[in-house]
């Protein structure tokens, strides 16, 4: 459920009255989130995401998050501009929390943020009478008030702001009541609008939620490639999805499939994934029940953030991924969609301590901050029949490899006698790993949170080969290993 505060509103008209003489765009960022991986040695940036309702958040409050991103080794953070909060009432605005928030996180911490805007409000909006209280997810009254909206939008902050993302998840009815036909025409009229403001900005697609038929519509029968510089998508599989994590490569690559056919080689960004702490005995959610007794725990979602992770930026197909979120909400705050598990999502817990998530996190920044590119000719696996694991090989452009394996959690299908989510997991798989390429006998072991050790198992050179034999992967664990050039 939205969160509706009251608050007082410092209101001027259009813009004009802040001051971006000191803006900060000109980042590398901003290359790497709008150009799609080449064929060769390449680096996805990953990001944080946060939404911050006006009414209830503090600076203190931002400034924290900040720090944390800092901490992290995050640059850049996705953020949700409210339109409904913001034009309060028709032509009538409320800049006052957002000027300063934009310009803290752009000069003083050196952010990029890229941020979707959502939300109808009230005054313009087609909910019935009757459906007061959800005013913000039907469809404008008038779709042009939307481009006016994006015009003021821009033109405040095109100096510090070069992405803008219209709307969130249009894909599922508890954000946009209207069909496909209308968002289409809704994205058309926000993208001229970006566009006049600032031909130098780029229009994200909203960020799909996990209906793929959605953009198909959108791309295929709707014309919309030409209104949209950046597609998006979202993903919380073993969360609000039954599908095994080990199925995001193919998600990514039927969504690359769509922009291949009908778009215009768009990049791709998963600029919102997650996974949740949240569980009740098995009960995860009402797609999800839990079988081991690790899963949607504090030290579990720092390893299945490293899974998701490694699987996305080995498919080749995404310029960006955002982790949602940065820290957990409190039980007092209203949210929408699912009570439980969006309170759950965080690299951190509610007072910006840690979660184990937060070191996976910055491991995980620091392990990739290399370019790097994954190894697929070059490298043969060899695994028992039915075995029930993934390893995903990579290259750093200095010669480096690293090594990221681990048993599948959910497998389809797994039955036992046991109901209640408290199975322990004993498995131990290994594989066979061939690199073709020469590689020193020095290699380092690490879990997920970069705790390191020396590799004890054996690595073996033959000619131009290396071979890794029984590269060994325990259920409930990760195991990841760099072998120096």
């Amino acid at each position: 459920m939205k969160k509706i505060g009251f608050f007082i509103a410092i209101s001027f008209i259009v813009v004009g009255l802040f001051d971006t003489s000191h803006a900060q765009t000109e980042s590398l960022i901003y290359d790497q989130l709008t150009t799609a991986p080449s064929d060769e040695y390449y680096h996805v940036p990953i990001g944080l995401c946060e939404d911050y309702p006006e009414e209830t958040t503090t600076k203190e409050t931002y400034r924290k998050d900040f720090e944390l991103l800092k901490e992290s080794g995050v640059k850049f953070l996705r953020i949700s501009f409210g339109w409904d909060a913001i034009e309060y009432e028709k032509d009538k605005y409320d800049w006052l929390f957002w000027d300063d928030f934009v310009k803290t996180a752009v000069e003083e911490y050196n952010l990029t943020l890229i941020p979707y805007i959502c939300y109808t409000p009230q005054w313009n909006s087609t909910a019935a009478v009757e459906d007061s209280m959800f005013f913000w997810n039907h469809p404008p009254k008038d779709f042009n008030e939307f481009g006016e909206f994006m015009g003021d939008l821009v033109n405040r902050y095109k100096d510090y702001i070069k992405t803008w993302e219209l709307w969130n998840e249009p894909d599922i009815s508890v954000y946009w009541q209207g069909t496909t036909e209308d968002f289409a025409e809704f994205t058309k009229i926000g993208s001229r609008a970006v566009k006049k403001a600032d031909p130098d900005a780029d229009v994200v697609l909203a960020g799909l939620a996990h209906r793929i038929q959605f953009t198909r519509e959108l791309f295929r029968d709707y014309g919309i490639s030409p209104y949209v510089d950046i597609v998006n998508i979202h993903n919380y599989f073993e969360t609000w999805h039954q599908d095994p994590v080990e199925n995001i490569d193919q998600y990514i690559k039927d969504i690359h499939d769509i922009i291949w056919r009908w778009g215009d080689e768009q990049p791709l960004w998963m600029a919102e994934v997650g996974y949740s702490t949240f569980r009740q005995d098995s009960y995860v959610s009402s797609v999800y029940e839990a079988f081991y007794d690790y899963e949607h725990t504090p030290e579990y979602q720092a390893i299945d953030l490293f899974k998701r992770l490694t699987l996305s930026v080995a498919t080749e197909k995404l310029a960006a991924i955002a982790w949602y979120e940065i820290k957990d909400l409190p039980q007092s705050e209203q949210v929408i969609g699912d009570e439980y598990n969006n309170r759950y999502l965080g690299v951190a817990y509610e007072d910006h301590s840690p979660k184990p998530t937060q070191r996976a996190l910055s491991f995980f920044i620091d392990l990739f901050s290399e370019d790097y590119k994954p190894l697929t000719d070059e490298v043969i696996i060899r695994k028992s029949l039915g075995a029930e694991n993934t390893v995903r090989v990579f290259e750093t452009e200095s010669g480096d490899v690293v090594i990221v394996g681990w048993v599948h959690t959910h497998v389809p299908g797994k039955s036992g006698e046991i109901r209640d989510g408290s199975v322990e997991d004993t498995r131990v798989e290994s594989v066979d790993i061939t690199v073709k390429k020469r590689l020193k006998s020095e290699a380092t072991l690490y879990n997920e949170l970069g705790e390191s050790s020396e590799y004890n198992g054996k690595i073996q050179q033959k000619r131009n080969e290396t071979i890794i034999p029984e590269f060994t992967m325990k259920g409930g664990e990760i195991t990841i290993v760099k072998i120096k050039k």
